[in-house]
């Protein structure tokens, strides 16, 4: 099969079954299958590699991944706060007090490490003068 590259006409080279590259530009481009097949043996090599059934079976149907790349892909971790969570356990920060400041806009560093002013109450405990 020939395909012409979408940037510089030229014509692609065959990478895998599924992948092709242009010479000149480096221009990747895929091609979908109309109908991928997830079989037992794709199960289980995802399995290997941490991933779920269920995250296959989404990558595949959904995002139309390559089987042979949702089944080797690791699954990313996001982890957006890191360690700092337990740096502000280990301040006697509570996490939810944690997160409430960063969702605030306090740094992470701020919101771990300022202590609580336990001076002040919410205002639902305040009393009210009369």
């Amino acid at each position: 099969m020939i395909i012409t590259c979408f940037k510089c006409t030229a014509d692609m080279m065959e990478i895998r079954t599924d992948l092709f590259r242009c010479p000149f530009c480096g221009f990747e481009a895929r091609q979908l299958s109309m109908s991928q097949e997830i079989t037992q043996a794709d199960i289980e090599t995802a399995a290997a590699n941490d991933i779920s059934k269920w995250q296959l079976i989404e990558r595949v149907k959904r995002y139309n991944w390559a089987i042979e790349e949702a089944v080797t892909d690791p699954v990313r971790k996001h982890e957006k706060h890191g360690k700092w969570p337990e740096i502000a356990e280990a301040n006697g920060i509570p996490k939810a007090t944690y997160y409430a400041r960063y969702k605030n806009g306090w740094d992470h560093e701020r919101a771990a490490t300022e202590k609580v002013d336990k001076k002040k109450t919410p205002y639902s405990k305040r009393s009210v003068a009369t």
